[in-house]
C-alpha cells in the first residue's frame, strides 16, 4: 500500500472512529439516563404494579390490626406496618369519619386539602396526584365501623438540579471518554503510518551510510510498491553510477602515470643519444666530415621523433578534452579507404608494408571529418609497420555493410599480441613491450588517437589476434544514410 493510501485511510478513519464511538458512547449515556431518571413503559408499569401490591398490603395490615383484640399482636401488625411504611416512604391515615384514628409512616404529610377534596369526588375510592404526592384512598369496614384510609406516597420526579448534574456529568465523561478515543486513535493511526516511513527511511540511512564509508557496492532491497521504491532505485542507480565513476577516476589516474612515466621515457631516450652525439662533435670524436653528417643525421632523426611524439600526444589531448577541430561531413569511407591507399602506399613500402584492398561495398555514406577518418587509417597502417616482424610485411583492408553500419577489418601478418594485452591496446602509451626497452616500436599513442578518432564519430574499435599469426582492427561506423549505399 502507498503512504498517500495510508494517509488518506489515516485521516478518514481519524475523523470516523471518534465520531462513531462518540455517538455510541452518548447513545449509551442517554439511554442510561433515561432509564434511571425516566423509565420507560415496562420499568414504569413495574414499579406501578409494586406499587399497588405494596397498597394493598397496608390494607391488608391495617384491617388486621383494627380487628386484632388482642393487644400484643396488635402491636405486632402495628410494627409491621410501621417497617413497611418507613421503607417505602409512605404516610398512612386512618379515619373514623372526620377524626384520625390512625397515622403511620413518614413525618413528611402534604397538604392534604386539594387531594382530600380530589379523593372525596371519587366518593373516597381511587388515587389522585399533584404532581409531587400521590393518595390512594379506600374504605373498609370493621367490627361494624367504616373506615376512610387514605395512603399518601411520593411521586418519584427528577429535579431540575439533579437534571442539571446528570447532563453535566454525562458531558465531562463524554468528553474524557473522546479525548481518550482521540489519544488511542492518534497513536494507532500514527503508528500505522509512520512504520511504513520509518522503515525505508532507516533502510536508505544504512545505505547513505555504507557509501559514505567507502562501500560503492551496496545496494537496497526494497520491493514494498509504495513510493519508496523509485527512491531506492534511483539510490542504487546512483550507487552504481558512483561506483562506475570512481573506477573510471582510478583508471584516469592510474593512466596519468603511466602517460608522465610514459612521456618521461620516451622523450629521454632521444634526447640521451642528442646529448650523447653533441657531445662527440663537441669532443672532436666525429673528427671526419662523414662521421659529423652521420652524427647531425642522427640528431635529427631523433628530433623527429621528439616532435611527432609531442605532436600526437597534443593531438591525443586536444581529443581527449574535446578542443580540437571537428568537423563531420557526408563520407564515402570505400573513396576515402581508395585515395588514402594510393596516395601512401609508396610511402609505406618503403618501410616494409604493403597495403592490399580486399572486398569492398560500392559505396558507404558515413558522418566523419575527414582529417579524423585519415588519422584512423594513418595510425593503423604505422602500427602494423612498427610491429612487423618480417623484412616486408602485408596489411589487407576490406569493408562491408551490416544493417545501419559499416564494418572495416583492418589485417596484418604480424606476431600479434598476447590475449591479456587485447584489452590495453587503446590505452595511453601502451606497449606491448612492459619495459619499454625498444623505442623504435613507437610512442604507444597511435591506437589512443584512433580509439578517440572512432569515438567522435559514435563508432567502436576492438582488437583480436587472426587464428594464424597477426592481428585484426574491426572499427564499426554507422553509416549516414542507409539508401544511399549500394
Amino acid at each position: 500500500m502507498t503512504i498517500k493510501k495510508r494517509l488518506f485511510i489515516s485521516n478518514i478513519l481519524m475523523i470516523v472512529i471518534p465520531v462513531v464511538l462518540a455517538v455510541i458512547i452518548l447513545i449509551g449515556s442517554l439511554l442510561l439516563f433515561f432509564v434511571f431518571a425516566f423509565p420507560h413503559s415496562e420499568y414504569r408499569l413495574s414499579f406501578q404494579k409494586e406499587l399497588t401490591e405494596m397498597r394493598y398490603q397496608v390494607i391488608d395490615l391495617v384491617s388486621n390490626q383494627l380487628n386484632e383484640t388482642e393487644p400484643e399482636k396488635k402491636a405486632d401488625y402495628e410494627a409491621e406496618l410501621s417497617k413497611l411504611l418507613t421503607e417505602n416512604r409512605m404516610t398512612l391515615e386512618v379515619k373514623d369519619g372526620q377524626k384520625v384514628v390512625l397515622q403511620s409512616g413518614t413525618d413528611t404529610i402534604p397538604s392534604q386539602v386539594q387531594l382530600e377534596d380530589a379523593l372525596t369526588a371519587l366518593n373516597g375510592s381511587g388515587t389522585v396526584s399533584d404532581g409531587n404526592f400521590d393518595l390512594f384512598g379506600t374504605q373498609i369496614n370493621s367490627n361494624g365501623t367504616k373506615y376512610q384510609i387514605n395512603l399518601y406516597n411520593p411521586v418519584i420526579t427528577l429535579s431540575y438540579d439533579t437534571l442539571k448534574a446528570w447532563v453535566i456529568g454525562i458531558g465531562f465523561f463524554l468528553i474524557v471518554i473522546l479525548l481518550f478515543v482521540i489519544f488511542l486513535t492518534n497513536r494507532f493511526l500514527t503508528r500505522f503510518v509512520f512504520r511504513r516511513l520509518s522503515e525505508p527511511l532507516q533502510t536508505l540511512t544504512e545505505g547513505v551510510h555504507q557509501i559514505r564509508d567507502g562501500n560503492l557496492t551496496h545496494r537496497i532491497d526494497y520491493t514494498e510498491p509504495d513510493e519508496f521504491q523509485s527512491i531506492c532505485d534511483d539510490f542504487n542507480d546512483m550507487a552504481e553510477r558512483l561506483r562506475d565513476s570512481v573506477t573510471q577516476l582510478q583508471r584516469e589516474e592510474e593512466s596519468r602515470k603511466e602517460l608522465l612515466a610514459g612521456i618521461s621515457h620516451d622523450i629521454r631516450s632521444p634526447l640521451t643519444s642528442i646529448r650523447a652525439y653533441v657531445e662527440g662533435l663537441l669532443d672532436g670524436v666525429a673528427d671526419t666530415k662523414e662521421k659529423q653528417t652521420a652524427y647531425l643525421t642522427t640528431i635529427k632523426k631523433k628530433t623527429v621523433e621528439i616532435d611527432e611524439m609531442v605532436r600526437k600526444l597534443f593531438l591525443f589531448s586536444k581529443m581527449d578534452i574535446g578542443e580540437y577541430p571537428y568537423t563531420p561531413e557526408k563520407l564515402d569511407a570505400v573513396k576515402e579507404i581508395t585515395d588514402f591507399v594510393r596516395a601512401s602506399a609508396e610511402e609505406y613500402q618503403s618501410q616494409g608494408l604493403e597495403i592490399k584492398i580486399k572486398t569492398m561495398p560500392h559505396k558507404a555514406i558515413i558522418i566523419a571529418d575527414p582529417i579524423y577518418f585519415r588519422s584512423i587509417l594513418m595510425n593503423l597502417f604505422d602500427n602494423s609497420a612498427k610491429y612487423k616482424d618480417k623484412k616486408t610485411g602485408t596489411v589487407f583492408i576490406e569493408a562491408e555493410i551490416i544493417g545501419q553500419f559499416l564494418k572495416l577489418y583492418v589485417d596484418d601478418d604480424g606476431p600479434g599480441v598476447p590475449e591479456k594485452a587485447l584489452p590495453k591496446l587503446f590505452d595511453v602509451f601502451y606497449r606491448n613491450d612492459p619495459s619499454r626497452k625498444n623505442p623504435n616500436q613507437g610512442s604507444g599513442l597511435g591506437l589512443a588517437i584512433v580509439w578517440k578518432a572512432v569515438e567522435r564519430m559514435n563508432g567502436s574499435i576492438c582488437a583480436e589476434n587472426l587464428p594464424k599469426c597477426g592481428l585484426r582492427m574491426t572499427i564499426k561506423i554507422p553509416l549516414a544514410e542507409r539508401e544511399q549505399n549500394i
